[in-house]
């Protein structure tokens, strides 16, 4: 019986202990955080203008210290290289991970 409370109080000590691992990481670093909001807003806009991906709000956009991450469905591959290449314009992105997706094979 104390061998399990022993065991369970561990468990527990190591899980908080993760945990508290988690609840310290930011979504961006604090000087990061206004580009990124302004990063966003532009990306944000900017696909949309493109009627091309489709209705407002088809592509989502994050971004994260500069990193713009873009997830969603297009029509095809062609419109999932072409939104890369149109966020990567947009100033003060460092990177872009593109996970969109393309609704057909057509190329």
């Amino acid at each position: 019986m104390n061998r399990v409370r022993t065991f369970s109080s561990a468990a527990i000590i190591i899980f908080a202990g993760a945990l508290s691992g988690c609840a310290v990481f930011d979504k961006c670093a604090p000087e990061n955080c206004n580009t990124d909001a302004q990063i966003k807003k532009d990306t944000t806009e900017l696909v949309d203008q493109h009627r091309e991906f489709g209705p407002p709000g088809t592509v989502h956009v994050q971004v994260i210290n500069g990193v713009v991450y873009l997830t969603g469905q297009v029509d095809s591959d062609f419109e999932v290289r072409n939104a890369e290449a149109l966020v990567r314009q947009v100033a003060n992105v460092k990177d872009v991970e593109n996970n969109l997706s393309p609704r057909s094979n057509a190329r």
